[in-house]
């Protein structure tokens, strides 16, 4: 899923932008083509691979279940393959070949045994490529049954790859090294700043990318921390915070959400006066959530705006 480090890379990235869209061309401080094309680039690949990240932690946790369903269903089905067999009248088979059909698809010494979710695929499995070869047709798996099983199987085999998080840890690593390289032009265009006038990393123009410039020994103490937001209201279809203003001294707001009784969680961040509470991670339908927001600058953030409940669907 997205964290925190991703979350706050992406911030430092919007805001980067939003600064430099307010620059003309003379500015000192406006990145060139170069280097601004490339911080869009990154941050537009992140943004697109942390998203995928929630997409697939969301399909593992639905594959899982059609896993968990479609192995019951199996179980079900196979217990039917075993009744088949052992409803078999006397007059239909003998004792020796029932016990050899038994053997056949799987079943040892004509007992059910353990189903366990690695056997219950292993008699399905066998239930397939066994059926074709024992000698009398009226002993085997019907033909209706053999399809239920294949077809459950079939969901098995589909979902299992998500369900165990391959997919979902490929798109972690993809996501960690847009990470990485977000983080190092981030690194450059705080060096570009540091470069553009004689103050070198002492410019209040830092500030502005929710960066600290450093202070001399002896000089004053850097920016406060921003101010509380106004009153803060929320849109329960977009799920989103917005403020009337961006809080003084604050670069960016914060959302924070938690449950009751919960611990207070970062679900998201903006450069601008709305926020989307699911940015990192989507709510549980029938859970009552706190949403608030905070103004946070190059110090931290700064004091809560005012609570509000809402109950997830």
């Amino acid at each position: 899923m997205p964290n925190q480090t991703s979350l706050e890379q992406i911030e430092l990235a919007e805001l980067t932008q939003a600064v430099d869209d307010g620059r003309v061309a003379a500015d000192p401080f406006k990145m060139i083509a170069a280097t601004r094309t490339l911080l869009d680039a990154r941050l537009a690949d992140l943004k697109t691979k942390d998203s995928a990240t929630l997409t697939t932690e969301a399909g593992r946790a639905t594959s899982s279940a059609n896993v968990r369903t479609a192995l019951e269903q199996l179980r079900t089905l196979l217990r039917d393959g075993f009744n088949f067999v052992q409803g078999l009248g006397s007059f239909a088979i003998t004792d020796a070949d029932r016990l050899g059909v038994f053997t056949a698809y799987g079943w040892e010494s004509g007992l059910v045994g353990d189903f366990t979710d690695a056997r219950i695929e292993s008699l399905a499995n066998q239930a397939i490529t066994a059926t074709p070869g024992i000698a009398d047709p009226a002993h085997r798996y019907p033909a209706a049954l053999l399809a239920l099983i294949t077809t459950q199987l079939g969901i098995v085999n589909t979902n299992q790859p998500l369900a165990t998080g391959g997919t979902a840890q490929a798109a972690t690593d993809a996501r960690d090294a847009a990470l990485e390289l977000l983080q190092l032009i981030n690194a450059r265009v705080r060096f570009f700043y540091c470069n553009a006038s004689d103050d070198l990393d002492q410019t209040a123009e830092l500030v502005k990318i929710g960066r600290q410039p450093r202070r001399a020994s002896g000089e004053a103490q850097s920016q406060p921390l921003p101010a509380a937001p106004g009153a803060v209201t929320f849109a329960a279809v977009a799920l989103t915070l917005t403020a009337p203003a961006m809080p003084d001294h604050a670069t960016t707001l914060r959302a924070y959400r938690r449950v009751a009784g919960g611990t207070a969680e970062l679900a998201g961040s903006s450069p601008t006066t709305t926020v989307s509470v699911v940015e990192l991670g989507p709510l549980t339908s029938g859970v009552t959530y706190e949403f608030w927001l905070v103004g946070r600058n190059s110090r931290g953030d700064g004091p809560e705006s005012n609570h509000i409940t809402h109950i997830a669907t």
